[in-house]
């Protein structure tokens, strides 16, 4: 009896140890991770260079690709039959204003400016502001304030200097035409 009281007591008393809360380490830098990466989750270069270290300082955005002043080469093509109509190079300008949002300048004679979100894979679209998807005439007001325009743009990953542009405009006499263009960047900003 006296045997097994001991073995009782030995086992409730591994077992009150073993239910000893756990303690991390101290955690040490390693010092083979010399490389800086970004860690948020809206940058164009989140999570490159990991493992490492994160530094915010080394983040760059959506529309920070994009930004510059650049020269377009556009053709203009009817929505309807595809049929070319004209070609027109002129300069644009791609404004930042926050991380995700940005703006052309330069496709309006009148001054004003098109809105669009940048996204980290390269890509931007126009903003949509007026109409919806039952709608034939969805985008943002362009230049005269019964046209709309919507569509894409798209950095070329190889040749940071090149956007492709695929533009439709809607105007308000119910011609729609394609606006399909290169621009290459003349000027950073």
């Amino acid at each position: 009896m006296r045997y097994i009281l001991i073995i009782l007591l030995l086992i409730i008393g591994v077992g009150v140890y073993s239910c000893k809360k756990y303690t991390d380490p101290v955690s040490t830098v390693d010092p083979r991770l010399t490389q800086l990466y970004c860690n948020d989750p809206d940058a164009v270069n989140f999570n490159w260079n990991f493992p490492g270290t994160p530094d915010s300082s080394v983040c760059f955005y959506p529309t920070d690709v994009f930004a510059g002043t650049y020269e377009l080469k556009d053709s203009v093509y009817f929505d309807s039959s595809h049929l070319f109509i004209q070609a027109n190079t002129f300069y644009i300008t791609i404004q930042k204003h926050t991380k995700t949002k940005m703006a052309i300048l330069g496709l309006c004679l009148n001054g004003g400016s098109v809105l669009l979100t940048a996204r980290p894979n390269f890509s931007a679209t126009l903003d949509t502001m007026v109409g919806d998807s039952t709608s034939k005439i969805m985008g943002q007001r362009i230049c005269d304030l019964a046209d709309t325009i919507n569509g894409s743009l798209s950095k070329d990953q190889l040749n940071d200097s090149i956007i492709y542009f695929s533009l439709r405009i809607s105007s308000d006499s119910g011609l729609i035409t394609n606006h399909i263009g290169r621009a290459k960047l003349k000027f950073k900003k």
